[in-house]
Order: structure tokens, then C-alpha cells, then sequence
């Protein structure tokens, strides 16, 4: 039996990945100001906006990523031993595939899956004491719903997303837009208020006969008027305070952030309860994402380590974190230090305003002479996504008893009485390598008479000397 000859557009749709890969997002966007915003094109960016491409390495030897023409050797595989695309443009006009590295998100995330740390919801961190705020998981059924999500019908469920938008993250001209879509569905709204008030009333009058001690059940179906219903809707108007909560309801909207206190004695539109599954959202809005954002799916912080000499163990192994910004004034404003952990910009709360005794070297001020950097050891504790899709992660600083299992030490800067370990070496006497005569050397102190010292030709004197360099 003879099969169908699939044509080339069709052959296209089944090989390629090309329309397997998702839209872009749209870039983050910056608040309005008018002051000058500084900023670099080739930073960074908050949160991936491409999907990132990797290809098998039976495809990478001859450049087939799975797009209309192969990508070049020289930008992909002799440039990295791993490589990871994300495609800007398919294809130009001058028949050019528009790509660029995407391994500074995926790296980013392996090193973030090193942490074994599981997603919490936003909780404001207070260094100033040792409690720390407690686990929630945005996976539990209670918080994990949206506006359509069944577990809403349960009592005091919590939801991430609502169908509303959030009117104090929108400009004027947004605004606008939206009243306009609320005047279209002017007709379906009246009729969500009626039911509202069938149901407000119904409540009232169940709560009465109860109070009076009259059957339940006797009670019959409860009949609006038009002139009862347009007489609430006047007495909604007149009193902001009443109508702010049924808005709210019948809109979807989310929670907005609390009245700031030059407006408490004025009359405002009253707010109910957040629904928001995070009290931060309220604040700073409802997330972009689902609040894990798929970067871990563990649920709990019951992990324990079991060393291989010690034993289980309280706290993970510490993490090294690189010093990138010292604390001290920047911009005119007295900032606190910053450093990347698992390639995550975390500011390092723990540094007080004033000088701290025994503080990890370079994190009071910018010292140039540390080798490799300014870095020091802390544990992270808190990882969480903000609004803006940004990563929060929280630290301590790493204890005594979290270092000492696996032998490590804090970077101390050499004093004036400390000694160099070069010092501490056996050989005080740099060694001629023109002669291959015997040479003194002095151990601990006593000095040996070239009669003593054996015999050295020309290349251990040579090895010997390297060992001593490459120990300074």
C-alpha cells in the first residue's frame, strides 16, 4: 500500500520546531519618570522572554537546531561546550537567522535548583529578629486558584489571579479603556446587582425569622419590585463606603493597597477583604505568573542532608555568595550591600548601618586586595517571586555549626602580626640552578650542613623551586 505524500508544508509542521515554540513575552517595563533612566541594552533581563533552544549532540557536529537553516559552528558549539540558543528573528530579509545565547537564564536556573530551595509565597522578611516568616506553598489547594478554579467554593480559599485588573497598577488611559468596556456590559451587570440583592435580602430576612423563632423551610421565594431595587442603588450611590465592596464583587477585582492616612478622615471606595492568596500582592499587585513560576516544585522545606561522617544534618550545605556591591552610599542614599548568590542579585539585610565586628572581609567597603573577590558563606532560607516576576531569595549568613562539617572558613585578611604561610615553608634559600652542587636549607629552625643534604641534580632543584613559587 502505497502512503501519502505529505508536501513540504506539511513535512515542515511535523519535523520542525519551529511551531512548537511559544510567542515572546512582552519586555518588562519601566515606571514612567521623568528623571533619566540609565540602562543597558545588553543586560540581563528580570524573567525570560524566548523559550531557550538546545539541540542533541548528533545534531550540533552538523548545526541542525531544528530551524530553516543550520547556525553556525562559530557562535554555538566552538563557543560554548553546552550551548543554548533563543531565536530573536526566523528569518530577515536578508536571509539571516537572528539569535543569541540563552545561558544566562539557564544557568541561572540549574544553579537555582542546586539550592534545593521549594517556592514560598511573598512574606516580608524581618532581619531585625530571628523569626523567620513561615512556609506557604503556592501549590496547596487552598491559594493555588484563579477566577475560574473550582476550589473557590471553599471556605476562605485564597486566588492568585482575578478576571478584573488591578486598578491602581493601570494610567489614566488604561483606565479609560475599561470603563468603556464596563459601560458595554452595563445590562449584565444590573442583573448581577439584582441577584446581589435578592441574595443580601434573602440573608436578612432567613437571620429575622431566625431570630423570631419562625420556621425556615415556611419561607417562601423572596420578590424584588424595580422600585426596591433602583431605591438601593441610589442608597449604594450616596454612601461610597457600601458601594466599594459590591464593585469590587461584581467586577472581580483585585484588593488594592490600603488607604494611605491623609485620605482616612475623607470619604473613599471601601475595599472588602483581600482574596489575594499573598498579603504582598496587595501591595505591589497581582503576579504576571503562576507564583512558583515553574522554578521548583517541591512543597516543603523537609529536607535533611545526611553528611557521610557526621550524620543527618539542620542546615543544607552553605552556599558561596559573591560580594558585588558593598554597602555605603550610592546615589546619595545610605543603600546595603548586595551580592549574587546562584546568579541572584540578594541584599544582604544582615549588614547593619553601622561598623560590625568580625563582618566577612570587603562587604564594609570595596577591597581590591582579596584574591578572587569578595566573597563569604550564608544559607538561604527564602525564595519567592515578586509581581514583576522578579526572584526574591532571602539568606543568613552561614553559622559555625553549618561550616564546620565541611571544613569551611571565612576569608580573614592578613594583620600586621599574622604570618604568611609562605614562611611557614621548609626551604629559607632560593636555590641556583647554574650549579648543581649541594644547598644548604634550614628546617624548623636548625640549620644542615651540605654534607647532611642529599644529593639534588638539576631538575629536582627546578621542582623544587616551582613548588616553592606556586606556593606564594
Amino acid at each position: 500500500m502505497a502512503t501519502a505524500r505529505l508536501s513540504p508544508t506539511a513535512n515542515l509542521l511535523r519535523k520542525s520546531r519551529l511551531f512548537a515554540l511559544p510567542s515572546a513575552l512582552p519586555l518588562p517595563q519601566q515606571d514612567a519618570t521623568s528623571k533619566t533612566v540609565f540602562e543597558s541594552d545588553t543586560a540581563t533581563l528580570p524573567h525570560p522572554t524566548r523559550a531557550s533552544i538546545v539541540t542533541p549532540a548528533s545534531s550540533l557536529a552538523r548545526g541542525d537546531w531544528g530551524l530553516k537553516r543550520p547556525l553556525p559552528a562559530k557562535s554555538t558549539s566552538e563557543k560554548s561546550s553546552r550551548p543554548v540558543v533563543r531565536l530573536n528573528v526566523l528569518d530577515t530579509f536578508e536571509h539571516v537567522t537572528d539569535f543569541e545565547s540563552a545561558a544566562d537564564h539557564t544557568v541561572t536556573l540549574e544553579k537555582f535548583q542546586e539550592l534545593h530551595m521549594p517556592m514560598s509565597l511573598p512574606s516580608k522578611v524581618n532581619y531585625a529578629t530571628s523569626m523567620v516568616p513561615r512556609h506557604q506553598s503556592p501549590f496547596e489547594s487552598v491559594v493555588d486558584n484563579t477566577d475560574t478554579s473550582k476550589g473557590l467554593q471553599e471556605p476562605g480559599a485564597k486566588q492568585f489571579r482575578h478576571s478584573g485588573p488591578w486598578l491602581a497598577g493601570q494610567t489614566e488611559a488604561e483606565f479609560n479603556a475599561y470603563l468603556n468596556k464596563v459601560r458595554a456590559r452595563k445590562p449584565e451587570l444590573l442583573q448581577k446587582l439584582r441577584e446581589h440583592f435578592i441574595a443580601k435580602r434573602t440573608a436578612e430576612r432567613r437571620k429575622q425569622a431566625q431570630d423570631n423563632g419562625e420556621d425556615l423551610e415556611a419561607l417562601g421565594p423572596l420578590n424584588v419590585t424595580e422600585e426596591e431595587f433602583q431605591r438601593y442603588i441610589k442608597t449604594l450611590r450616596a454612601d461610597p463606603f457600601s458601594l466599594g465592596p459590591v464593585v469590587f464583587e461584581l467586577l472581580d477585582l483585585p484588593s488594592p493597597p490600603a488607604v494611605p492616612s491623609d485620605r482616612i478622615g475623607h470619604k473613599y471606595y471601601q475595599s472588602p477583604g483581600t482574596k489575594l492568596s499573598s498579603a504582598e500582592y496587595a501591595v505591589s499587585g497581582p503576579p504576571k505568573t503562576h507564583p512558583s513560576a515553574g522554578l521548583s516544585y517541591t512543597r516543603s522545606h523537609a529536607l535533611i542532608y545526611n553528611h557521610p561522617k557526621f550524620g543527618p544534618q539542620a542546615h543544607l550545605r552553605p552556599v558561596q555568595a559573591r560580594i558585588l556591591r558593598p554597602k555605603g552610599r550610592f546615589k546619595g542614599k545610605t543603600s546595603k550591600a548586595i551580592a549574587g548568590v546562584g546568579g541572584i542579585a540578594v541584599e544582604d539585610l544582615n549588614a547593619m548601618t553601622f561598623i560590625e565586628q568580625g563582618s566577612p572581609a570587603g562587604l564594609a567597603y570595596f577591597d581590591a586586595s582579596i584574591p578572587g573577590g569578595a566573597k563569604y558563606w550564608v544559607t538561604p532560607i527564602r525564595a519567592s517571586v515578586d509581581s514583576d516576576g522578579r526572584i526574591g531569595l532571602a539568606s543568613y549568613r552561614a553559622s559555625a555549626t553549618a561550616k564546620a562539617p565541611y571544613g569551611i572558613e571565612e576569608y580573614q585578611k592578613p594583620t600586621l602580626t599574622s604570618i604568611s604561610p609562605v614562611t611557614r615553608g621548609e626551604q629559607r634559600v632560593v636555590p641556583r640552578l647554574d650549579k648543581l652542587a649541594n644547598l644548604p636549607y634550614a628546617r624548623r629552625g636548625q640549620d644542615m650542613s651540605a654534607s647532611e643534604q642529599p644529593d639534588k641534580g638539576r631538575e629536582d632543584v627546578a621542582r623544587n623551586l616551582l613548588r616553592t613559587l606556586s606556593s606564594i
